[in-house]
């Protein structure tokens, strides 16, 4: 389940993982947020954390947020990645080249540091259609391919 978090300073947006992360998750918690964000004219400084309650994330959510990027990617500011599984943090920090904006990986217990790196963002202009392009295409690319490289190594590791 994906839960917006609502503890955190004006400008910054958050969600946490936890449990098992599906495509319902996205449709009900990341894109209202994404469509919230949109309508009000915000821009997106994005918390998102894995924490010790997540367990899991299905392809058809790897494959939401493959679509829901593409509104996304226009409005944000930056995002905070928290985490301290490997196979979260790896594929994030490749990821992390394709966007537009910058990202940062953090451990959970880093929590403030990351909303200070946050909140002190300054605003961007949205990202030209190149940019666009290049995030959604190298950061959707990038994914599969370490979504493959992680089912692979499960497959012969057992």
């Amino acid at each position: 389940m994906l839960a917006e978090m609502l503890d955190l300073p004006s400008g910054v947006h958050g969600l946490d993982a936890q449990g098992t992360v599906t495509a319902d998750d996205y449709a009900r918690a990341f894109a209202p947020l994404v469509d919230r964000v949109q309508r009000s004219g915000e821009r997106l400084r994005l918390l998102f954390q894995f924490g010790p309650s997540f367990h899991h994330i299905t392809l058809g959510a790897l494959w939401a947020d493959s679509r829901l990027g593409a509104r996304y990617i226009s409005v944000m500011d930056g995002c905070a990645l928290m985490t301290d599984i490997d196979w979260v943090r790896e594929p994030a920090l490749g990821i992390a080249a394709w966007l537009p904006c910058p990202m940062q990986v953090y451990d959970n217990s880093h929590r403030d540091d990351a909303v200070r790196w946050l909140a002190s963002l300054p605003t961007r202009s949205g990202p030209s259609v190149a940019q666009t392009a290049k995030a959604y295409l190298g950061g959707t690319g990038g994914a599969a391919l370490n979504t493959a490289k992680l089912l692979l190594g499960r497959r012969f590791r057992h």
